[in-house]
């Protein structure tokens, strides 16, 4: 009877007879059936081999898959968050929402008056964006909620008043410089996932894997409305569909990082796809990279 071990790539059972395993793996081998194998044949076990097989084979995709940075960009209300928090909960990476962050100061801005109207008191937020901490915690659900200053601002973040101002806070160049310093941070050791506008052309231009996410601004317009609707929040499709509209100009507009679509960047065009759409499709493109 024959017995091998497969690792993946680097399985020891090959049709290649030059073929030669790392030493790592060699070594890895030996020591688990040096120690296993003779308890299965001692037992009678033989689907303790099957076993040993198995948990090896898992354990060199574990090894073999090396981790990397996930960017993805797109206009506002695509679903981008959605994909990023499925797929870096599937995977065991770490979700960072960019937006939120930006969301953020712009609540922090509405609530210690450096709004007057639609006036921003740049010279004020200036001053003040060093006590600006920001925070991602897992709630209950297992789902990272945004925190502002050790405060809970989730709900708060995702209303109309903070939406309709958070563009022109986003353009400030002091505060991207603040903000791409905090996500550079987060990120340096990789095994993340980071929704934003900048994300692939700015924060990480290195990215292994970049999406740009698009759809129409009606199709937008109705998500962001039921999901305040879902929420007990009150609102207007018009509403929202103008303010849709508006920040997606005022994105690709803006001097410091302008919204665009990086190089190398894979378009995903979501109108009419839905999220298990989405999630299949996301995770092709990752096992693509990855294995």
């Amino acid at each position: 009877m024959s017995i091998y071990v497969s690792l993946g790539k680097y399985s020891t059972f090959s049709d290649n007879p030059s073929f030669s395993p790392p030493l790592f793996i060699r070594l890895f081998n030996f020591l688990i059936l040096f120690r296993l194998i003779p308890t299965a044949f001692y037992r009678g076990n033989a689907w303790l081999i099957f076993k040993i097989n198995v948990s090896l084979a898992d354990k060199s995709d574990e090894l073999n898959m090396k981790k990397i940075t996930i960017a993805i960009d797109g206009f506002s209300s695509c679903g981008k968050s959605t994909m990023a928090k499925d797929l870096a909960r599937e995977v065991g990476y770490i979700y960072i929402d960019s937006g939120a962050m930006y969301r953020a100061v712009t609540l922090y801005s509405i609530e210690n008056g450096i709004f007057d109207g639609d006036i921003i008191d740049t010279e004020k937020l200036k001053k003040e964006i060093g006590n600006i901490h920001i925070s991602f915690r897992l709630n209950k659900e297992g789902r990272p909620e945004t925190y502002l200053n050790d405060v809970n601002v989730e709900d708060k973040i995702r209303s109309m008043s903070v939406s309709s101002k958070v563009s022109p806070i986003s353009a400030l160049d002091f505060v991207r410089k603040e903000m791409v310093a905090q996500q550079q941070s987060m990120g340096a050791k990789k095994g993340i996932v980071m929704d934003g506008r900048d994300i692939g052309t700015t924060v990480f231009p290195n990215a292994e894997l970049k999406i740009f996410v698009t759809a129409t601004p009606e199709i937008r317009a109705r998500r962001r409305y039921d999901e305040l609707k879902a929420k007990g929040q009150e609102a207007s499709f018009d509403e929202i569909l103008e303010n849709v509209k508006q920040r997606d100009y005022i994105d690709q507009h803006r001097d410091v990082s302008p919204l665009r679509k990086a190089d190398d960047a894979l378009l995903l065009d979501n109108t009419d796809l839905t999220i298990a759409q989405q999630k299949e499709w996301l995770f092709d493109q990752f096992n693509k990279v990855t294995n």
